[in-house]
């Protein structure tokens, strides 16, 4: 079995990008998926088009995820962090750490927030930039950390994983990390502020970095998964307990992916505790 992944993994990446996304909608086609791909600006990204809505990829094996049509896969990402369960208000701000391509970016700007996006790899942050930005370079090519230095970033291209905690078998490189707290300003910003952080293990840190900004911030969406260091533990305990101590509440959590979403109890804007308070999900 690991013999054939591995073919199927080098022909994933080997292939020429035309000739693969021939391939690949022909497979689609026959399994009636919604989304069809194409390779642009010269193979080094792809587009998934559901004849309604498209977006850029960067990551030849991450196209599937748009099977069942790109929306419904930005809907159901949404939903994993539970953000379908904030009742939003314009003019605000998502804040997004560990953005990737974007896809929360296009879910942010619907509901009529403005999008800040963090991603340090790339790949992903361009096409981040096409898929929010109208190409421009303004996603943050930097990771969020507890302190602004330049420090470790721990790459695995071949999955798109990367972290700031060593991970085992991955790339080293050096990247500029920057404080949550050095890097925003949200004093007067009238609706809405939503912070998603996915640090792959670094989630800890990052809020640490962001002690002083949390307080003009009303929700916090955080996938706290089996993500950190070679051995692959989760952080919600530690999360949990930040969280607590910045006047924050659990409002929603499941424990498949090991998400949770946290109400600001100190900021009007969330609005009183429904009845749906720190509801979870054990599935």
């Amino acid at each position: 079995m690991r013999i054939f992944q591995n073919h199927i993994n080098a022909w994933h990446n080997q292939i020429p990008p035309a000739s693969y996304c021939r391939v690949v909608n022909v497979m689609n086609s026959i399994c009636r998926k919604k989304h069809r791909i194409s390779p642009a600006e010269e193979g080094r990204v792809f587009l998934a088009d559901d004849g309604k809505s498209r977006v850029f990829f960067c990551r030849r094996r991450r196209g599937n995820q748009f099977k069942r049509g790109v929306m419904m896969h930005v809907d159901q990402l949404a939903g994993e962090y539970h953000l379908d369960r904030i009742d939003v208000a314009s003019d605000g701000v998502f804040i997004d750490c560990g953005a990737n391509i974007g896809e929360l970016g296009i879910w942010a700007r619907e509901r009529g927030l403005r999008y800040m996006a963090f991603e340090p790899e790339e790949p992903e942050a361009h096409c981040c930039d096409l898929n929010n930005f109208n190409g421009r370079a303004d996603t943050r090519r930097e990771a969020l950390w507890k302190e602004t230095a330049m420090i470790p970033l721990y790459s695995k291209p071949e999955s798109g994983d990367s972290s700031l905690i060593d991970m085992g078998g991955a790339i080293r490189t050096r990247i500029q990390a920057v404080a949550l707290d050095d890097a925003v300003n949200l004093s007067d910003v009238p609706g809405t502020v939503i912070l998603k952080i996915e640090a792959e293990g670094a989630e800890p840190e990052v809020l640490e970095g962001a002690a002083n900004t949390l307080a003009s911030i009303d929700w916090v969406a955080i996938d706290c998964g089996h993500e950190r260091g070679v051995s692959r533990t989760h952080t919600f305990v530690e999360t949990n307990v930040l969280m607590q101590d910045l006047g924050f509440r659990l409002h929603r959590a499941q424990f498949k992916r090991i998400t949770a979403l946290y109400r600001n109890v100190r900021r009007r804007s969330c609005g009183p505790p429904g009845s749906s308070e720190s509801a979870l999900n054990t599935r």
